[in-house]
């Protein structure tokens, strides 16, 4: 009983997960005005469809927000909070699952800066990531630069080494921790 429960906590945490961070992902590139027609931009938008455009139908956006996105990202993540504590058996409040899920989200988001910025700077080392086109380099650009480009001016490249990541790896995740100690 017990290896059925796990294995159904660790589909469950899985398939949210990935769904939740395609949907972040896909609001992280529509804040960075990334390249729509980029192949994973298209992918992420098709497989994020489904759920966010009935959604978007009700909610208005506010301003530049796309609130239809966030409420669905909380709502799914806040699901998934009440599914694995229902499955664990832990009597929850609505209270404490709506905190676990922002808290959550938010631990999510910046693990998704996090690693963006870890990939970029790991292919900026090869040359054949900086040559042509390429839809993975392009869209990791998209999301990291924002972040990169003000820890350039504390930090401004030193010859050919542009430390501006390290700088913001460690930002983030000193956040990650801080969130992990609550």
């Amino acid at each position: 009983m017990q290896a059925a429960n796990n294995v159904l906590i660790f589909l469950i945490h899985t398939l949210f997960t990935l769904y939740i961070g395609a949907i972040v992902i896909r609001t992280i590139l529509a804040m960075t005005r990334a390249d729509f027609y980029n192949p994973i931009s298209q992918f992420l938008v098709t497989i994020t469809n489904p759920l966010l455009l009935p959604l978007r139908k009700i909610i208005p956006s506010i301003g530049k927000i796309d609130t239809a996105s966030w409420i669905l990202i909380f709502g799914l993540k806040a699901l998934e909070v009440f599914l694995l504590f229902y499955i664990k058996g832990i009597q929850a409040n609505p209270q404490t699952i709506v905190i676990a899920a922002i808290f959550q989200v938010i631990i999510m988001i910046v693990s998704i800066f996090l690693y963006a910025v870890i990939i970029r700077a790991i292919l900026s080392w090869f040359a054949a990531a900086n040559m042509g086109p390429n839809p993975l380099v392009s869209i990791l650009h998209s999301i990291t630069e924002p972040l990169l480009r003000p820890a350039r001016k504390i930090i401004p490249p030193i010859g050919m080494f542009d430390l501006s990541a390290l700088v913001v790896i460690l930002v983030l995740y000193s956040i990650l921790i801080a969130l992990s100690s609550f």
